[in-house]
């Protein structure tokens, strides 16, 4: 094999390995970025939860919550 196509394997094996260091790491973001957006689906469904419970507890009449005749 000539130093030529050897110069140029190295090049090609040189440039793989980036490659698959910057799938890598593109790859840890992404699972970053899933986490992150679960965390605040999460976050946003029991804000929803409350939101909904508050505006529930606004629609009741005062006369709900009235204390019982024999006070």
């Amino acid at each position: 094999m000539s130093q030529d196509a050897s110069n140029r394997i190295d090049e090609l094996e040189i440039h793989i390995a980036h490659l698959e260091s910057s799938i890598h790491d593109m790859s840890d973001m992404i699972k970053s970025q899933w986490d992150r957006i679960d965390l605040l689906e999460r976050r946003n469904k029991l804000m929803a939860e409350d939101i909904k419970r508050l505006v529930d507890f606004l629609r009741t009449s005062p006369e709900d919550d009235a204390p019982p005749p024999h006070y």
